[in-house]
């Protein structure tokens, strides 16, 4: 992620983005936090499921509130045109 990437997603805590993983997920997600530490080496993201090309990741799971994404795991971040990602 570059730094533009970065000041986007802090940028737009509580809005909607796309995002895209390295394992080919492409999500809708809210942004909740963005975690930019290197004095503790956190660097990720939380954030709410709107819509996922892998739903079925999520349904198995028992987590309420947000999910967390490592910065090196995605691999872009942009505005979203709808609310139904384009796999």
């Amino acid at each position: 992620m570059t730094p533009a990437d970065i000041q986007y997603l802090k940028d737009n805590i509580d809005k909607f983005v796309e995002i895209r993983t390295v394992d080919g997920e492409c999500l809708i997600a809210k942004i909740l936090f963005v975690t930019h530490s290197d004095e503790y080496d956190e660097h990720e993201v939380t954030y709410e499921v709107v819509s996922s090309n892998m739903i079925d990741s999520y349904l198995h799971r028992e987590i309420t509130g947000g999910y967390v994404v490592d910065f090196e795991k995605i691999v872009s971040v942009r505005p979203v045109s709808s609310l139904t990602p384009n796999p």
